[in-house]
């Protein structure tokens, strides 16, 4: 098993340019890998930067990968071969280094006692969700019941 560092990207020459800056510092192409992530597993689409890096290294990588603007950062413990993550499994849900803050809004059809976050949900203010609610589901009139509160609270 080895140590691995991943980072989704949203395009191929994005990621590129970040395994460019792998490869400078000393990184092997076998060490490096890019690939495409298809819609439909528990990884939002795009493009997975990975890097095989154990110890001190896992940071330099995820250094590198943050400083690139990589998002949804991760690692994980896998095969690694001929330059490849070659257990990568798109439907399995990374183990995100990067949580964000607050609640996630819940993908349509999602129970609400499911545990797993969908990699498209993004975190709004506690504020906005929590007990000042207007009691209409619509998350938008939620978030335009705060942001009514907060402009009238500082005028």
């Amino acid at each position: 098993m080895s140590s691995i560092v991943a980072g989704r990207f949203a395009s191929v020459p994005e990621a590129e340019e970040v395994a460019q800056k792998l490869y400078a510092r000393g990184f092997s192409v076998w060490d490096v890998s890019v690939m495409s992530v298809d819609p439909g597993g528990a990884r939002a689409p795009g493009v997975l930067l990975a890097a095989r890096a154990g110890g001190e290294r896992r940071e330099e990588v995820l250094a590198v990968l943050r400083d690139g603007g990589a998002s949804e950062c991760e690692q994980a413990e896998g095969q690694w071969e001929s330059g490849q993550w070659s257990d990568f499994d798109p439907k399995r849900a990374p183990d995100l280094l990067d949580v964000p803050e607050g609640e996630c809004w819940p993908v349509p059809g999602n129970h609400a006692n499911d545990a797993s976050r969908p990699a498209h949900a993004a975190p709004v203010a506690k504020e906005a969700v929590a007990e000042d609610s207007t009691g209409n589901e619509d998350p938008g009139s939620e978030l335009e019941h705060y942001v009514d509160n907060q402009v009238a609270s500082h005028n």
